[in-house]
């Protein structure tokens, strides 16, 4: 039956329709042809408000909106009157105001004539279906903890940045933020306290921008802002300090703690760095790396150079994937020497990649690479059965048990693996545990000292030695160093390269020395390429040394024929003459008339032509007095003896001078540098008296008698 033959039916089908439209969730409305309503059905009065005595005899007017214009309903009733029926969404108002979506039917009933005889509408609220649908957008587009836009929304916004800076002629850019340090407060403080931060954070940056920016949450602690509508690309500058400033004031946690955030801002702008969204997106991510490896709390604006640099970095993890699948890494050894029998006692292994068409590449060009994509730890594991299986080789050739020591990066300590990779390869080759040495650096070590000393004493357990690598250039903690089951200490190169003439450089060295030895470890100085800076160090007791003064890193198969031919360390035998003096002056001619008139007097005399030539004699010889010249071109001669006084504190030094340098001597005097001073020209017995008893002012305060070997 027809909707319009329900209208004029009675008894039992009336019944039926009756209970129909007082049970569908639907309004329906029903008006004569003057748009008089005549009924209505409890789901109307739900939905508009209105009573039924509020709306019968009144006009369906009464819940217009006012949302759409003439032309909408002209084009309405234009559909009803030629179809007999229209269709559509509109928005209609409740009686409390509120003004709601609907879908509306309208269609015309007929009599049993075939004539319009009334309006039926039938609607459906579309509030809830209007809500459901703008939560699933917002979850679509939107980041559920801070409510900004996510990458999906961001990269839509960016898009018409974009097009409208190209139709403006404006600039626009694109900021990456990324929290410094975030992982640690999460690590420290759970995660609940980490998305508190993130939220605090995301309400201080938003008070700091324009309604017009664009400020969203990719994921973790980065943030992406665009900045639209620029005037020059300098603006960005501003923004990323104003971002900066924003978050120097601590926070405060639930618990009533304080805590401060830093950040890293990477800055594209349009058009200079692409006119894309996606470029512009890796851009800025490239710069904020580049921000953060600088040492973070900084901003870092996108250049074709960081953009090759990346390039280039892609290329080489591939190529690292490849070198390890490949096998193309190999190991050089470079010997370590002991100081007082010159005899090669060990090796480092380090590590070489045979790159196809690149030839052989050195670590630096690559180990920072494989840091980041974490290919370290398979390389560093490689590195650990590679050495182990030249050890095992070298000793089946009847070489002997040859200590070798490996560099282990920060990741790989840290990762759970490296106790078992460690105590597997030891025991798969057959290997002794105490010949093998993991060299640590003290910054790794420092950046979790109590995990570091859970991790290093687990090692030791299994029975390898430990060595602490450049020491010295960290901030070890004199408490954990003492902790830290440590066997070796390795001086750095950096105080190494300048030990025969620098003092700050040699004190640091000797120090080391003495604090090692105090706690019963070897040294190994590294980098020792001159035979001062070897006798030096021999005379300040340094147990081993390597470096390119005695070999550069070779293949296992040369460092093989090293140890076979017994290839020594010159100068290891430091025999002391009985009495040793060193005279320095820039004047040839004085020198040689010092050499006549001392001839006689016993001594083994060595003489420099400056200051620099007398530190590296001092450094590869014992002697006990120093004389030497004030006026010297490049050195003076206190600034020398000032030296020798930190580098060689039991040597006695004098100066000869002139008369008119009476107030540098004397304050040379008054600051210890020198012992005594002679005037030119000298009387020659009394300098002959003045150097004996030099000799015998030292023999003194020392007890040493020059006899005998130079205690070591």
């Amino acid at each position: 039956m027809t909707f319009g033959k329900m209208l004029w039916a009675d008894g039992e089908e009336l019944r039926i329709y009756a209970s129909i439209l007082a049970n569908t969730r639907d309004a329906v409305i029903i008006t004569d042809l003057a748009l008089k309503i005549l009924a209505v059905n409890p789901a109307f009065i739900e939905i508009t408000g209105y009573t039924e005595a509020e709306v019968i005899g009144e006009h369906p007017r009464l819940l217009k909106s006012g949302r759409h214009d003439r032309a909408f309903y002209k084009d309405m009733w234009a559909s009803l009157l030629k179809k007999g029926q229209w269709q559509g969404e509109l928005w209609n108002r409740r009686k409390n105001g509120e003004i709601y979506p609907e879908l509306l039917t309208i269609t015309v009933v007929y009599n049993e004539q075939g004539d319009p005889a009334h309006y039926v509408g039938v609607s459906t609220d579309l509030s809830q279906l209007r809500l459901d649908e703008e939560r699933f957008q917002r979850l679509v587009h939107y980041d559920s903890l801070t409510g900004l836009p996510n990458r999906m929304l961001l990269e839509v916004r960016l898009q018409h940045t974009l097009e409208r800076a190209s139709r403006d002629g404006t600039w626009a850019a694109v900021l990456v933020i990324d929290l410094d340090c975030f992982k640690t407060i999460n690590d420290s403080y759970g995660y609940a306290v980490g998305d508190i931060l993130l939220v605090a954070v995301t309400r201080r940056l938003q008070a700091r921008l324009r309604q017009e920016d664009t400020l969203s949450r990719l994921a973790g602690d980065q943030f992406v802002l665009v900045l639209e509508a620029l005037h020059e690309y300098q603006e960005s500058e501003i923004v990323a300090a104003t971002i900066q400033e924003a978050l120097e004031g601590p926070f405060t946690l639930p618990d009533g703690g304080k805590i401060y955030v830093r950040a890293s801002v990477g800055i594209s702008v349009y058009p200079q760095n692409g006119d894309k969204v996606q470029d512009l997106l890796i851009g800025a991510e490239t710069a904020v790396h580049r921000a953060k490896e600088l040492g973070g709390r900084q901003f870092c604006y996108y250049t074709s150079e960081l953009n090759v640099q990346a390039r280039a970095t892609l290329d080489m993890e591939e190529a690292l994937r490849q070198a390890l699948e490949q096998e193309e890494f190999v190991l050089y050894y470079q010997p370590k020497v002991d100081l007082r029998s010159g005899q090669i006692v060990g090796a480092e292994a380090l590590v070489r990649w045979q790159r196809p068409d690149f030839g052989l590449v050195p670590p630096l060009e690559f180990i920072h690479a494989a840091e980041k994509t974490g290919l370290i730890e398979v390389l560093g594991a490689w590195v650990i059965r590679d050495a182990c299986r030249q050890m095992k080789a070298w000793l089946e050739k009847g070489l002997g048990e040859i200590k070798v020591a490996v560099n282990v990066s920060a990741r790989q300590f840290r990762s759970s693996s490296l106790e078992d990779v460690v105590a597997k390869t030891l025991a798969h080759y057959e290997v002794k545990p105490s010949d093998l040495m993991l060299e640590l650096t003290e910054s790794m070590l420092m950046e979790e000292p109590e995990e570091a000393v859970a991790r290093m004493t687990a090692l030791k357990r299994i029975g390898v030695r430990l060595s602490l690598d450049d020491f010295g250039t960290g901030y070890s903690s004199l408490a954990y160093l003492s902790r830290f089951p440590i066997d070796q200490m390795k001086i750095d190169i950096s105080f190494v390269r300048n030990i025969v003439t620098d003092p700050g450089s040699a004190t640091i060295a000797t120090s080391v020395i003495a604090l090692a030895h105090r706690m019963r470890l070897g040294v190994v100085a590294e980098g020792v390429e001159t035979e001062a800076q070897a006798g030096y160090l021999r005379q300040n007791n340094c147990d081993e040394i390597q470096g390119y003064l005695f070999s550069k890193p070779v293949p296992a198969e040369e460092f093989a024929e090293l140890v076979r031919q017994g290839v020594r360390l010159s100068g290891q035998e430091a025999v002391r003459p009985s009495r040793a003096l060193l005279v320095v002056d820039d004047e040839i001619g004085i020198l040689e008339v010092l050499q006549r008139v001392l001839a006689n007097e016993g001594y083994k005399i060595f003489t420099a032509a400056s200051a620099c030539e007398g530190l590296e004699l001092l450094a590869k010889n014992p002697v006990q007095v120093v004389l030497s010249d004030q006026r010297m071109p490049g050195m003076s001669g206190a600034e020398f003896l000032s030296r020798v006084k930190i580098l060689y504190p039991d040597a006695v030094r004098m100066m000869l001078t002139g008369y008119a340098e009476f107030d540098t001597l004397a304050q040379a005097v008054n600051e210890g540098a020198i012992y005594k001073f002679l005037t030119k020209p000298w009387e020659v017995d009394q300098l002959r008296t003045q150097i004996r008893e030099a000799f015998l002012y030292y023999e003194e305060v020392t007890g040493y008698r020059g006899e005998g070997v130079y205690p070591k």
